[in-house]
């Protein structure tokens, strides 16, 4: 399905009825929403799940931009305001939202400006704080590097630790890096300079009273479980860490059972 938001043709995945409790997908980068599709098909017949691809992803484009136009920037905060005019046009007041690494980083923008529209958080394989020093050089290598390579490049230079070692010649690593591979360079690199440039959640954290699951794979060398045990120490709303086991970064397509028992045991 699409929708016009903001200035996207926003295109969205939709499994259930619309007056069945909503449940908002919010995917990595430089991914789509397809990453969802296990957790669509588990929770599709109990809630209204949404899962839309993000600015810059997947079928989402812009309207009305000139040939060789191109956005200067992008940025978390964009990225939230595109959701919360998604579900205003679905007439969703309220949602759980459950979002993976940057999908995370955009559920934070959005308690921030809209935590009265959040009636549950599900955060997986993300972290509150910032990039370090270190990360953001990394960030803006790739980013040249893509520039001067393609997509192809994000993909060979991601893929090595978006799987836990026993998954990176699984069919989803290939099925990740047929998604990044068609993703456009020229958004790959917009979106790294937005992840670098995303505030610190951290002081954010002891504001959320909503209920909160915090999720991490067992090998996640991104966000390691130390990044989840600090968001379930400083939010009030969160249970301890649901550790799953033989998942690296992308836990819901590594371990998709072990990740829709820790979901559905939550939104039980």
């Amino acid at each position: 399905m699409f929708a016009q938001v903001n200035d996207l043709n926003m295109f969205y995945e939709q499994r259930g009825e619309r007056s069945w409790p909503t449940l908002v997908f919010l995917h990595g980068f430089p991914f789509d929403h397809s990453m969802w599709r296990h957790q669509l098909d588990a929770f599709g017949t109990t809630h209204c799940c949404i899962a839309p691809d993000l600015r810059g992803h997947g079928q989402t484009t812009r309207l009305n931009v000139a040939a060789g136009q191109v956005d200067a920037r992008v940025s978390i905060e964009q990225m939230a305001q595109d959701v919360i005019a998604l579900l205003d046009q679905l007439d969703a007041q309220q949602a759980t939202v459950c979002g993976l690494s940057m999908g995370g980083y955009i559920a934070f923008a959005l308690w921030r400006r809209h935590a009265a529209r959040i009636s549950r958080l599900i955060l997986a394989d993300t972290k509150a704080g910032p990039d370090t020093t270190t990360a953001r050089e990394n960030r803006f290598r790739l980013a040249e590097l893509v520039r001067a390579k393609g997509a192809r490049a994000a993909a060979d230079a991601m893929l090595p630790r978006l799987f836990a070692p026993s998954h990176l010649n699984s069919p989803a690593a290939h099925e990740i890096r047929a998604i990044i591979e068609r993703t456009s360079p020229d958004d790959i690199i917009r979106t790294l300079y937005a992840l670098a440039e995303r505030p610190d959640a951290t002081s954010l954290l002891d504001s959320i009273h909503a209920p909160c699951l915090v999720i991490v794979g067992e090998h996640d060398a991104i966000t390691p479980p130390a990044d989840a045990e600090l968001i379930c120490r400083l939010a009030p709303g969160a249970r301890p860490p649901v550790v799953i086991p033989n998942a690296g970064h992308l836990s819901p397509l590594e371990n998709p059972a072990g990740f829709n028992q820790a979901l559905a045991d939550f939104l039980a």
